[in-house]
């Protein structure tokens, strides 16, 4: 037999499921201080049955268990299990080449233990290992300062060490147990004497109380008779009185069934009255219909009227604007008729002015001709004033080509005007744009920014939705643990209690043995003790086991012979005694106690309160027919003085009044009776039945409510996946946003410059259109001249013309 593992969960510093494997060899374990490594042979001293929390360096056991930290949670219990081999079958009993012992501590006191996952007792664990050395407080482990105490240990210690070793143990410790239950024999025969000799005192008082029995019965059927009589006087006296209420039921029943009449004529006219007053409040209800339906057009003819005031008004408006438009136009049109005619009229005084200009230039240059031929003195003269003429001529014609180019100027800076209109247009246009774009992808970003907020509000609903659903998830599988736990915990019950039926635990060693041979076979005719052909509800359990007392383990046979066969086989055996009960030689008693029924807090006789087999019938109310069953003492004793104490009465919590007047009473055991066995086995097993399915039900809701947390997580998911996407779309739209922005804002630029060059042009050409008009007075000036000099030479052309 070797260790080859030790799993552990839950225990001191392992919250987790840790496995050490032991291999053949030597297997160390080393670790700085606080490591944990003392609570590996701890976890063994534990799982091996180890009672003393001191022993396993602790104040309370709740102190093995993990008690959690910062980052994790404490757990609700600890588990160690110890595998071994046992491929030499050095554990008997086990004929498996594994055997796991399991220990499991609640933080609610609960423990057990399993020893190849089947549920036993702490002392099915201690005798497992009895004789092997590996017990709690065997030498094959060998803590801090075990050597010293073995060294120096007293003589009592060192033995039980040897005995250990030896493997002799196990014999001291059945020694131990069977002089324990020699001990508790040896007071069942004290107490047994006891009651034998409280027995024999009663057989004196009985007698007298059967005398007085007797006369009771006589008693009794005089009183009977004397009852008989006055019950027929009574029966004349109320059938006198019950034919006088016939007649006068009668003649009620006449004024009913008139009144009756009245009555549903009454209703008739009332429900007639009702049709009438519902077919007006239909016709009051269409009415009313009506009046809505009417309304609702009157509100949807208003609507429409409303709607076609504020068209009409709208198309007023327009027509107006269009009238003023077109008077603005038509007083346009008129000034530009006129100014059209003014400037006609300008030209033809114009033309009329340069004919007549010309007429004189012509006169003139005659007459300077004729000067010329006429006078010859003033020619240096006239020659000065043609070459001042031929100056201010030239001076005009420069200043007529100055004008020129300023003209030309103006038309090129106004045609780069129309070029940088155009271009605004375009940069307009490319602006409107963008603005547009610009615009579009705000509305988009902003579609998004919401998006990611009703996002960012749906990823926070299923993340609280789903913590909601975690800690009910872990509530209920709390309450799961619970259950199964409960549920092992009644298994564990059923299979102990099972156990002590099989194997008769309470009964005397006489009874086991008859049952056992009656089993075998070897003795015939045997049916049972009392307590295995009766069953009784569990309120009566402790009443009924309390009356048949040690007749409880009475065994029922078919005659006399049987029984004899059996005493002989106990006598031959050395075996004990046993109290036989043949079923061919037993009568039955009944109590004849009259208005039982009346007293308080009277149940029944014992003998109805329990089922059994009619064959049996004799037997079961030879011993219980004349017992009676109450609620409590008090009432036990008010029956029992009524009565005289000429019977026994026990009560629910098993106090007795014996008959006779003795009373026998105190606390009850805790611990489940011989009779109440098997009933506890049938409720722990009803119990473990509603149990399961509780369970089912349970783990059904828990397994839906996982579906549930599936499902959620991984709608959680989608919406965190959907909210990265939208955040990415966001940053997307952002740097679209950016870039149309750098755009917008350089095209602005682009279109600011434009609008500037164009107001510096319209600038220049105010400029250029001051120097044209400058030029125009100069050329006007010059003309002014020229002409001067042409009348000045044309006078001097008259006096050449004169002195010629």
């Amino acid at each position: 037999m070797t260790l080859t593992a030790l799993e552990m969960q839950g225990f001191k510093s392992f919250p987790e499921k840790t496995t050490l494997n032991f291999g053949k060899g030597i297997t160390a374990v080393v670790g700085p201080n606080g490591s944990g490594k003392s609570n590996i042979s701890d976890a063994v001293r534990w799982v091996l049955g180890e009672q003393s929390s001191k022993s396993l360096r602790g104040s309370k056991m709740e102190d093995v268990i993990f008690d959690g930290t910062k980052l994790r949670k404490a757990h609700g219990f600890a588990q160690v299990t110890l595998r071994l081999d046992n491929k030499d079958r050095a554990l008997k009993g086990y004929d498996t080449d594994e055997v796991s012992v399991t220990r499991k501590y609640y933080r609610s006191g609960e423990s057990e233990y399993k020893i190849n996952g089947i549920a036993v007792r702490l002392k099915d664990v201690h005798e497992l290992f009895m004789d092997t050395g590996l017990g709690r407080d065997g030498y094959s482990m060998v803590s801090q300062g075990k050597i010293a105490d073995m060294v120096s240990g007293k003589g009592k210690e060192c033995r039980e060490m040897l005995e250990e070793a030896a493997g002799i143990s196990s014999y001291r410790y059945r020694r131990n147990d069977s002089l324990k239950k020699l001990s508790q024999a040896e007071e069942n025969l004290v107490r047994l004497r006891d009651i034998l000799t409280e027995l024999e005192s009663r057989i004196g008082p009985l007698k007298h109380q059967s005398e007085k029995a007797e006369k009771f019965i006589v008693l009794a059927e005089e009183k009977k008779t004397i009852e008989i009589g006055l019950w027929l006087y009574n029966i004349d006296k109320l059938k006198a009185d019950l034919s006088a209420q016939q007649d006068k039921i009668a003649i009620a029943q006449n004024q009913y069934d008139s009144a009756e009449g009245e009555l549903s004529e009454i209703e008739s006219m009332i429900e007639q009255c009702m049709t009438d007053t519902q077919n007006i409040n239909i016709r009051i209800d269409e009415i009313r219909n009506g009046i809505s339906e009417l309304e609702e057009k009157a509100a949807s003819s208003m609507s429409e009227q409303a709607v076609l005031r504020n068209s009409i008004e709208h198309n007023n408006e327009t027509i107006d604007r269009i009238g003023r438009d077109r008077t603005d136009s038509e007083s346009n049109r008129k000034q530009l008729l006129k100014e059209i005619e003014t400037e006609e009229k300008l030209i033809s005084q114009i033309r009329r002015i340069r004919e007549e200009k010309s007429t004189e230039l012509q006169k003139t240059r005659d007459f300077l001709e004729k000067m010329q031929l006429e006078g010859g003195n003033l020619d240096e003269e006239s020659a000065e004033i043609s070459k001042n003429i031929a100056v201010l001529t030239n001076e005009l014609s420069d200043a007529r080509v100055v004008h020129s180019t300023l003209l030309s100027s103006v038309t090129e800076i106004k045609t780069r005007v129309e070029t940088i209109e155009s271009l605004v247009i375009g940069k307009q246009e490319i602006v409107d744009d963008l603005s547009s774009q610009n615009g579009r992808i705000e509305l988009e970003k902003q579609k998004c920014e919401k998006e990611i907020a009703e996002c960012t509000n749906a990823v926070n609903g299923y993340s609280l939705r789903l913590n909601g659903k975690n800690e009910k998830a872990d509530s209920l599988k709390k309450e799961l643990d619970d259950k199964t736990f409960e549920a092992q915990r009644t298994i564990s019950k059923i299979k102990m209690l099972e156990e002590l039926e099989k194997n008769m635990e309470g009964y005397s060693g006489a009874v086991k043995k008859v049952i056992k041979e009656s089993q075998k076979g070897a003795l015939k005719g045997i049916h049972g003790t009392i307590s295995q052909l009766i069953s009784v509800k569990s309120e009566y359990a402790v009443a009924i086991e309390t009356a048949l007392g040690n007749s409880i383990q009475n065994i029922v046979t078919d005659t006399e012979n049987d029984a004899k066969n059996a005493i002989n086989f106990l006598k031959a055996g050395n075996a004990g005694r046993a109290t036989f009960q043949p079923i061919s030689a037993i009568k039955g008693k009944s109590l004849d106690e009259k208005n039982l029924d009346d007293c308080y807090g009277y149940i029944d006789t014992a003998v109805n309160l329990i089922t059994y087999k009619d064959i049996y019938a004799e037997i079961i109310s030879s011993l219980l027919g004349k017992v009676v069953v109450c609620e409590d003492l008090t009432s036990a004793i008010a029956i029992a003085k009524k009565y005289e104490h000429r019977f026994k009465i026990v009560t629910l919590d098993g106090q007795v009044i014996n008959a006779g007047g003795s009373m026998t009473g105190g606390s009850q055991a805790q611990s489940t009776g011989i009779l109440s066995r098997g009933t506890e086995i049938e409720r722990l097993k009803e119990k473990d039945k509603k149990l399961t399915q509780e369970l089912a039900e349970k783990q059904e809701s828990y397994d839906k409510l996982c579906n549930e947390i599936r499902k959620l997580t991984a709608e959680l998911e989608n919406e965190k996946a959907e909210l990265s996407n939208l955040q990415e779309e966001k940053i997307r739209l952002e740097g679209e946003y950016n870039l149309i922005s750098q755009q917008l804002l350089t095209a602005k630029n682009d279109l600011n410059e434009l609008k500037s060059e164009k107001n510096s042009a319209d600038e220049r050409i105010s400029s250029i259109e001051k120097s044209i008009e400058a030029k125009k007075e100069q050329t006007e000036k010059l003309s002014e001249e020229i002409g001067n000099a042409e009348k000045r030479l044309l006078s001097l052309s008259g006096r050449k013309t004169e002195l010629s």
